[in-house]
């Protein structure tokens, strides 16, 4: 990788080094990057930044303004990640967009964990079954990812999708382990246990995206769960508001900049205080392309009611987690 590096303009092999050290080591990180930012990860001055980043844009070919058409081209690759569950699905109009951050915010034993763990399994199907061909990093800050629940969820699917499985992983159609197994082994774990390694992790699914392109089985989806747990045990008190935000507001960024290049959906959960609002403030609000809150009230009934969407209306609809899967009853 340092190598190509080494062909931008005033990058030597010193330099090439700061910049893998540092975490660009794509020409798709240091594209999307900002002179000041470059110059002070790196130690360069920001002229060098600047020449390197209109560089690196020239070589990946991106950066540039687009005309309409080349915006609607890449709307035009949006997929939807289908729920399984037809009025979740048309509340979020068609499912879990990718290019998009959303967030799923809601009460202890609302469902959203259950949730993530149903999208890193369901982004594996193929599209004609509502899934996105590829496969999932799992961030996990809560230590609540859980193998069973997985092989739950693959169990539970209908025989015609556990056949497309089947198909994909080159496994035997009747061998529900190995199809399992095969699920387990496209999601990519992490279980960061502070606010600087989730934003490290964040850092590095960039590098697992492009390392799975190559591949030809692509990342479709990140999981986040849950985003504030971390910031909100480390920054207490008003006095630490600000550089929780800072550190907040860079870690989405970050993600957001895998949704686009590698099209990938980002699902984030996040926790609401006493007041019932989600965690994490305006920097959530304007982050997210889609807010959902999930509620539990008595017996096993959850409410998902779409709070903040582009070009959809709110709305609510009531569905009970079964065997891992989304029901209406």
């Amino acid at each position: 990788m340092t190598e190509k590096l080494e062909n931008l303009p005033g990058v030597g092999p010193a330099t090439a080094e700061k910049l893998t050290e540092a975490g660009y080591d794509s020409l798709q990180s240091l594209a999307v990057s900002a002179p000041p930012e470059l110059a002070k990860v790196t130690d360069i001055d920001k002229n060098t930044a600047g020449e390197i980043i209109r560089g690196a844009r020239d070589a990946a070919d991106v950066g540039g303004f687009q005309i309409g058409e080349g915006v609607l081209e890449r709307q035009n690759r949006i997929k939807k990640l289908s729920t399984g569950h037809d009025g979740f699905d048309d509340l979020l109009g068609g499912g879990v967009e990718t290019q998009s951050v959303t967030e799923v915010y809601g009460n202890e034993g609302s469902g959203r964990t259950a949730f993530a763990h149903l999208l890193a399994v369901r982004a594996q199907l193929p599209e004609e079954y509502g899934g996105l061909g590829g496969q999932a990093a799992y961030i996990d800050t809560r230590r609540l990812f859980d193998p069973e629940r997985v092989i739950e969820i693959v169990n539970s699917f209908s025989p015609d999708k556990r056949t497309a499985l089947a198909e994909q992983y080159d496994c035997s159609a009747n061998d529900l382990d190995s199809i399992a197994e095969s699920v387990l082994d496209h999601i990519h774990v992490q279980s960061p246990t502070d606010s600087n390694s989730q934003m490290l992790a964040a850092e590095q699914v960039q590098e697992l995206g492009e390392s799975l392109a190559e591949q030809g089985r692509p990342l479709r989806i990140v999981v986040l769960d849950s985003l504030t747990i971390h910031f909100r045990a480390e920054y207490q008190g008003r006095g630490e508001l600000a550089e929780r935000q800072q550190k907040l507001n860079k870690h989405l960024h970050d993600l957001d900049k895998v949704a686009n290049l590698q099209n990938a959906a980002i699902l984030i959960t996040n926790s609401t205080g006493s007041s019932g609002d989600a965690y994490g403030g305006n920097i959530l609000g304007h982050k997210s392309t889609f807010r959902i809150q999930f509620k539990k009230t008595s017996g096993e009934v959850r409410h998902g009611r779409l709070i903040d969407a582009p070009n959809l209306s709110t709305g609510e609809v009531s569905f009970y987690i079964r065997n891992g899967l989304l029901v209406s009853d």
